[in-house]
């Protein structure tokens, strides 16, 4: 009984080093081309972004999580058929950003945003940017320019 013990627990220890594996490469590779993805498509998701920015809806709900489906038909497409799970909006005097939570990857790669802003540090929007944080947080940041990044978040909770 204690060598069937033994052996599930070798491979519960292997399972959990497995699991908690770093996919920097893999993760670097998919945000590529998730960037030249995005490049073709700039100027929409430029007029998307300041679509967002001009909704009533939005405009009452800053600093919230909104969901495709709380928004018009035509916003709402928009989204789903962008990938977009949910969006968050900050829009002041000071600065706008409308962050989008994407649906393109899965675990173990992490959530990845995309993300206009004029808020922060404008430096990680430089294209070419990047800026690794996962040994702190898990989190990567891409920037694309023009005010444009893409971040993941690879924590697993």
């Amino acid at each position: 009984m204690t060598r069937i013990k033994t052996i599930i627990l070798i491979f519960l220890l292997t399972f959990s080093l497995i699991s908690c594996k770093d996919n920097r490469e893999k993760r670097k590779e998919i945000v590529s081309e998730k960037i030249d993805q995005f490049s073709e498509k700039q100027v929409e998701w430029k007029n998307l972004t300041n679509q967002i920015l001009e909704n009533k809806f939005v405009k009452s709900n800053l600093g919230k999580g909104i969901y495709p489906s709380d928004l018009e038909q035509y916003l709402s497409t928009e989204l789903i058929n962008n990938g977009i799970k949910r969006i968050t909006v900050r829009n002041s005097s000071e600065c706008k950003e409308v962050e989008y939570e994407t649906e393109w990857t899965e675990y173990p790669i992490g959530t990845l945003y995309l993300t206009w802003t004029t808020c922060g540090n404008l430096k990680q929007t430089e294209k070419g940017s990047y800026e690794d944080n996962f040994d702190l947080n898990f989190i990567e940041i891409w920037g694309i320019g023009n005010n444009w990044l893409i971040w993941t978040d690879s924590d697993y909770i």
